[in-house]
């Protein structure tokens, strides 16, 4: 499910309850200014096991093995899935995301997104135990105010680093159940993305990313 309103679609199966509140969440989002990337917990072992059955069952394809060339490659090694049921817990978790953070937003003193900003890109990616993860790269950058990350299973490092490269790496510590959240073009009206990579696979990993693509339209 790619390209739609969020807040427009119903909610056969229900949200699962989140373990964070709205201060806790807007705390995060402030970390993200100085420090590109923040976790926190967001959901509970119980909601972790019932979306994580649920991504097993997604429809995936491998992500393309190098994107770019030269300095600028990107090797990936994960497969990936874009097509989620409407009525499944996933979809109703985005939703319920989406409005959290804009609680969230509402509590704070200045909203630091951009104008407009709403989940509507997901996808869940696959990291199978012994793969090489993804190198150091930059998210598109159509992909604008806020990256979300909720980590449903498994184990890995998430680094954020200085440079495709990968100097001065740093990881910020996002074990099953938590959610990352990451600076993207319009935080702060700042327009640079930060590198980060995913490596270390020793369990396999599930993740399902939310953002706000700004060419999408709403449908």
């Amino acid at each position: 499910m790619r390209a739609c309103d969020l807040r427009e679609r119903a909610e056969p199966e229900p949200a699962p309850a989140f373990v964070t509140g709205v201060c806790e969440l807007a705390d995060a989002i402030r970390r993200v200014a100085d420090a590109d990337a923040a976790s926190l917990a967001l959901l509970d072992a119980v909601s972790c096991a019932r979306l994580v059955a649920e991504a097993r069952r997604l429809g995936y394809r491998p992500a393309q093995a190098v994107v770019g060339a030269g300095d600028s490659a990107v090797h990936q090694d994960f497969d990936l899935a874009t097509e989620l049921p409407d009525a499944g817990g996933l979809a109703a978790m985005a939703r319920a995301l989406d409005r959290h953070l804009g609680e969230a937003l509402e509590s704070m003193n200045r909203n630091p997104l951009p104008d407009g900003f709403a989940v509507n890109d997901l996808i869940v990616q696959r990291y199978a135990a012994g793969s090489a993860g993804i190198s150091a790269h930059r998210d598109h950058i159509r992909y604008a105010g806020l990256v979300a990350i909720v980590v449903l299973a498994g184990a890995g490092r998430f680094l954020i680093s200085r440079d495709r490269a990968g100097n001065n790496a740093r990881e910020i510590p996002a074990p099953p159940g938590h959610l990352l959240l990451m600076r993207a073009p319009g935080f702060q009206d700042r327009n640079d993305r930060p590198f980060h990579a995913v490596r270390d696979i020793t369990a396999d990993r599930y993740i399902f990313g939310l953002r706000h693509d700004s060419r999408s339209v709403f449908i």
